[in-house]
């Protein structure tokens, strides 16, 4: 069996950029996911890939135009079931592999018609969990929390600076990527249900000019079955 995930969601993102301004911006971020689930014999594979942009966020009257996407697989192995409230509780974890790309192009005029902007990207080995609580024959309460632990970085940095290199190697504390949701699910018909969830992602990278971007999005989606 299989599974097919659109998804759509919007909330709030802060982001502090030293590279530009250690200045806070903040607004509306929407983003927009792609997934794919395919459940094996001894494993459970995940494929999934999220959009995210927007031209509104904002420190006073400064703008900035926001872009992130990222792609992301795991291998999710099942744990021993737990009960939990005389009802099976599913638990699941594994490794993951994730692509992560930023860019943070604010409004900001630096010389002429020259404008600034930064960018970083992640390639990261890491861990998910994921847990399956049912509420009821139709109705479940399902979990995950991705993170990554060791990553290769690339980072804009400053043209002046010749001893700082543009790609590093990055461990947990200098370069932090993880997500982590909480949602109801409801089963509409045999093939197709329905998603509500609260999403948060947290990105901090600190190898060069820190970076930091938190996000509290809702999200609904569409789930097909195969």
């Amino acid at each position: 069996p299989g599974r097919i995930s659109l998804q759509y969601g919007i909330g709030s993102y802060s982001l502090r950029d030293n590279y530009i301004s250690p200045e806070r911006y903040d607004g509306i971020l929407p983003n927009y996911t792609l997934g794919w689930t395919r459940s094996h014999e001894k494993y459970v594979y995940k494929l999934r890939f999220t959009f995210s942009q927007s031209e509104n966020i904002s420190n006073y009257s400064v703008s900035t135009h926001v872009l992130n996407y990222r792609l992301s697989q795991g291998f999710l192995y099942p744990l021993k079931t737990l009960k939990l409230l005389k009802r099976d509780l599913g638990l699941w974890i594994g490794p993951t592999t994730d692509f992560f790309y930023y860019l943070n192009s604010p409004e900001i005029a630096v010389s002429g018609f020259d404008f600034t902007d930064s960018y970083a990207i992640l390639w990261s080995l890491g861990f998910r969990g994921n847990a399956v609580f049912p509420l009821s024959e139709r109705i479940s309460l399902e979990s995950s929390l991705q993170c990554s632990v060791l990553s290769v970085g690339q980072r804009k940095v400053d043209n002046e600076n010749e001893d700082q290199s543009e790609v590093k190697v990055l461990a947990l504390v200098s370069g932090l990527n993880g997500t982590f949701d909480l949602g109801v699910y409801f089963d509409l018909v045999k093939w197709l249900s329905m998603g509500l969830s609260y999403q948060y992602e947290l990105t901090r990278i600190t190898a060069w000019e820190d970076v930091l971007s938190v996000s509290n999005i809702a999200v609904i989606g569409l789930h097909f079955k195969f």
